[in-house]
């Protein structure tokens, strides 16, 4: 449990998002951008509305927003700090699904669909999150044909993302694996002269559940790469030195079958 403030309400939020109670606060829960999975920008007008929609929490790292089959609707917005997305299966072993950035949402499917959280999202990062209410959230983003057509945007960029790692999963070994979630990263981070500073950089254990290996056979592969000069490792962060290189790896992996996904 955590304490939640708004220019509304005073409260309590649960790991499920639920809400109790409260009196009149003053604090701006202005959202200043909302983007989706594929990195494009919601409207202006969206934008606007989901601020004046939410009430903005509090949240600190190890905290579990979302349970993985909780019966909860709410919409979390990243004001700042950092989300990962994951879920367990019934022996215990995590998989890691992403790391949510400021400005990206979570919990949207559920405020859809009315259904079960299909994840569990904790906290890893202290921060502060916009809680949009999920008839709000609905009004908002299908009040216009604008709106509706970014969020469809979204879905979709989701959809491609998942069929992609599923094939990686299904496919790949683990090292082509590995190079393919290091270009991820860069991408994020920002590739420039066809380099990239990946920082802060996961851990060798969190790397090992977003692609479904463990971390010793992670710690081997990028003592791999840095031996041959692609990346260069230092303290919590790794600088690919030649990003179109390390694609390169994985396309001459998918040259030897051609059903292999794309990097």
């Amino acid at each position: 449990m955590f304490i939640f403030t708004s220019r509304r309400r005073v409260g309590v939020v649960s790991g499920s998002g639920a809400r109790k109670g409260g009196k009149v606060a003053t604090a701006s829960t202005r959202l200043s951008v909302v983007s989706s999975s594929c990195g494009r920008n919601a409207p202006e007008p969206l934008v606007a509305a989901l601020s004046a929609a939410g009430d903005r929490i509090r949240v600190r790292s190890g905290h579990m927003l979302i349970s993985e089959g909780a019966r909860s609707e709410d919409v979390f917005f990243i004001l700042s700090g950092a989300v990962r997305i994951t879920i367990f299966s019934a022996d215990g072993k995590e998989v890691t699904f992403r790391d949510q950035p400021v400005g990206s949402f979570f919990g949207d499917l559920a405020a859809i669909d009315g259904g079960r959280r299909s994840t569990s999202a904790i906290v890893v990062e202290d921060g502060e999150m916009l809680v949009v209410r999920a008839s709000d959230f609905r009004a908002c983003v299908f009040g216009t044909p604008e709106a509706a057509e970014w969020f469809a945007a979204h879905l979709s960029c989701q959809v491609r993302l998942l069929t992609e790692r599923v094939l990686e999963l299904s496919t790949l070994n683990v090292r082509s694996r590995l190079h393919c979630q290091l270009l991820r990263l860069a991408a994020v981070a920002g590739v420039q002269e066809n380099a990239a500073l990946i920082t802060p950089f996961p851990t060798h254990e969190l790397l090992a559940t977003m692609i479904g290996t463990h971390r010793e056979a992670v710690t081997r592969e990028l003592s791999w790469l840095a031996s041959t000069g692609l990346v260069e490792q230092g303290r919590r962060q790794l600088r690919v030195v030649n990003v179109e290189k390390l694609a390169g790896l994985v396309r001459g992996r998918q040259a030897a079958d051609p059903m292999l996904p794309p990097a």
